[in-house]
């Protein structure tokens, strides 16, 4: 086998909100794995800081965030050409044959120019979403408030008013997606879809004809031992993250105002402002997630009702690690760890009843009957491990293309220019 490096590219590197969703975070814990295996690895960010330590293998493009400006810098969303342009100066000089790119975000600054720039790159796409197949990247009709059953840019996905934003912001996005299209024309053999679960991959996979799949986990911070089981929390059920429509924050809110239970929901979005008014119901903005886990364990029960085909939902395994009972929707990707692994229920938003049926059954267990911690703890632990998750992409390398990621010498990136602020 060939040795081989790796890079690292998304549009940012951690984040502090719930908007940032689990991408920032997977980013660096990707990384730190990679590098405790020995391989070598750089991270490039098209935007924002990147972290003091080891700032020799970080970079940034110097770009910014396109979302948040409006007018015509988002229509740079589309089609990147500075971002694709510095992209290349920053890997001058890398061997394209034995260098594996990891590509996680890559919407808010990166755009699909990015890809016709990593031509000749091996390609590994992390799919946090659906955007490599799906124009608004749920794959779920915003309006219907369904999950998607069209072929996407199918005659019925253009005509479809689906996305959040309505039909304008809908054309943008299938301009891109026609954009992605042409970027990607050649060898699939290049590229390896990541699928963070067995649920998105059979989900995401179909859309996506002729391209590779694979599964790997996102690693998690497990400790060697289940927690003890949390002394008289203070509420009935917690959710944390975005309060958006397709997240099911309603179907919850509305399970535990009838229940006559008590929540903390704690996120950011454009249902913030309504869950401060439903009754029983604490809410509270996004706080720094080194404080999520003494929040998860002031909670009964930790919910995540996902009515979209959520990839993962990092808020599962964080609250199975901290020793709290989960209730997880079937179509979330992290609801196949309860299955594996025990420490919660699993329910169907599409049964009309059932998140309050399984509620009842988590809060109200027979004598004798606890639900967490899981039942296969080393199990639990093995499978986000940093080690395994490292193991992977080196196993997936070696078989997808025959490059050994370990042990291989390390290449300088060039930088290119780049304010001191976005460096730092």
């Amino acid at each position: 086998m060939r040795e081989a490096r790796v890079v690292i590219l998304s549009d940012y590197v951690g984040g502090g909100g719930a908007a940032t969703g689990g991408a920032g975070h997977a980013v660096q814990a990707s990384y730190r794995a990679l590098r405790a295996a020995g391989v070598d690895v750089r991270v490039i960010a098209g935007f924002g800081p990147v972290p003091p330590k080891g700032s020799e293998r970080f970079m940034s493009l110097g770009g910014s965030d396109l979302r948040e400006k409006g007018g015509v810098a988002t229509l740079a969303s589309i089609y990147n050409p500075g971002a694709a342009a510095a992209l290349r100066t920053a890997l001058a000089g890398a061997d394209r044959a034995r260098t594996v790119v990891i590509l996680h975000q890559w919407t808010r600054y990166l755009s699909p120019a990015v890809v016709r720039a990593l031509a000749g790159f091996r390609l590994m796409v992390y799919m946090h979403e659906y955007f490599w197949a799906c124009p608004n990247g749920a794959y779920y009709d915003f309006q219907l408030a369904a999950p998607c059953t069209r072929r996407p840019m199918g005659a019925a996905c253009l005509a479809a008013d689906c996305d959040r934003q309505g039909r304008v912001h809908k054309l943008g996005r299938v301009l891109r997606q026609a954009a992605l299209l042409v970027a990607r024309i050649g060898s699939a053999d290049d590229r390896l879809c990541l699928h963070l679960s067995e649920r998105a991959r059979a989900t995401a996979a179909p859309l996506l004809p002729g391209e590779q799949h694979a599964v790997l986990y996102n690693p998690g911070e497990v400790g060697l031992r289940p927690p003890p089981t949390p002394d008289n929390p203070r509420y009935d059920v917690g959710y944390f993250g975005r309060l958006e429509p397709e997240k099911g924050v309603t179907l919850l809110a509305q399970a535990i105002t009838r229940g006559g239970l008590s929540g903390l929901l704690v996120g950011e979005g454009s249902l913030g402002r309504v869950a401060a008014g439903w009754g029983g119901i604490t809410y509270r903005a996004w706080q720094p997630r080194e404080t999520m886990l003494a929040a998860m364990r002031r909670c009964r029960v930790v919910v995540l009702p996902s009515l979209w085909h959520e990839t993962w939902g990092l808020i599962v395994p964080e609250a199975m690690a901290a020793g709290v009972a989960v209730l997880v929707s079937s179509r979330a990707g992290s609801a196949e760890l309860v299955d594996r692994f025990g420490g919660g229920l699993v329910f169907d938003p599409g049964v009309p009843g059932d998140l309050e049926r399984k509620l009842d059954i988590v809060l109200n267990p027979r004598p004798g009957e606890c639900l967490a911690p899981v039942r296969d703890w080393a199990g639990f632990r093995e499978a986000l491990s940093a080690r395994r998750h490292a193991q992977r992409l080196i196993e997936l390398a070696a078989s997808t293309w025959g490059l050994d990621l370990g042990g291989a010498p390390g290449v300088s990136a060039a930088r290119p220019v780049a304010s001191a602020a976005s460096i730092a």
